[in-house]
């Protein structure tokens, strides 16, 4: 083979060489661009109460006005004023006054079930009693807990009637059902449902206490938070932290309604 020909086999192998190369580059980018994670993108409706009215109507109202015309219209000769026409008497009938609107009464119940979006809770209600226990001197109420549920101190106040609701769960056994109880903040809003009503309620706020290893005193001022009320709340308690129950996370949360300046109401009718 001569010279010539050994440098052009040489220039094919070298160009089969970078072909292959190029082809196994895009490839690999292919691959590459086929393994990544797709973007997720999160599209939110909005009601738009804008485009629901006549747009014409309601802010061009002159479109539609007739164009005036450029022809005289011709004017009637005025006719000679006679005795003025006596109008006929009519009798007049009252109508019956409007009947007034009849509220649909809200009933009082026992809460059924609790709903807290901000930390993912949505759990039934039952009820429970309490167990008369004395230390030293004094005599108190010792709830019980429920079990896979939250548990509504059945002497506290029912929905829509003034007072103080109180409701507990478990935050790290039987279901744990308000082990994140502690996260929420002022503002987080509380749905609790009773005989086919939701009453709505807004954290005010939210605190915890020692409980074990305290003063009588302190226990006593610990459950201050539990007593009935004059005005209309709910309190939620639990245990804390996740890993114990040395200590006791409080919720209060008022009516939705009964916030300053709210003109939403607290109950809605859901069947």
């Amino acid at each position: 083979m001569t010279l010539e020909k050994r440098q052009r086999v040489g220039r094919f192998a070298v160009s089969g060489k970078l072909l292959l190369f190029a082809l196994a580059s895009i490839l690999l980018l292919a691959g590459c661009a086929s393994n990544r994670p797709k973007r997720v993108i999160r599209i939110r409706v909005r009601s738009n109460r804008v485009e629901a009215q006549s747009p014409h109507n309601q802010f061009q109202p002159d479109v539609f006005a007739p164009a005036p015309s450029s022809t005289p219209t011709p004017t009637p000769a005025p006719t000679p004023e006679g005795p003025a026409a006596q109008p006929t008497p009519m009798a007049t009938v009252p109508l019956p006054p409007a009947p007034t609107p009849t509220p649909v009464p809200i009933p009082y119940g026992p809460p059924e079930r609790i709903v807290i979006p901000s930390i993912d809770v949505d759990t039934s209600i039952t009820t429970v009693e309490s167990q008369a226990s004395q230390i030293g001197s004094q005599w108190f109420e010792n709830w019980k807990t429920a079990a896979f549920a939250a548990g509504f101190h059945g002497s506290s106040a029912l929905l829509g009637q003034p007072g103080n609701t109180v409701i507990s769960g478990h935050n790290n056994i039987d279901g744990a059902v308000f082990q994140n109880l502690y996260q929420t903040q002022p503002g987080d809003v509380v749905q609790l449902y009773a005989n086919g009503f939701r009453y709505d309620y807004i954290v005010e706020d939210r605190f915890i206490v020692r409980e074990r290893g305290v003063p009588l005193e302190q226990r006593v001022q610990n459950a201050s938070w539990i007593r009935t009320t004059v005005d209309e709340r709910v309190t939620l308690v639990s245990c804390w932290p996740p890993t114990g129950n040395d200590f006791r996370v409080i919720v209060v949360a008022k009516p939705l309604s009964r916030l300053a300046g709210s003109s939403d109401a607290s109950v809605t009718r859901t069947n």
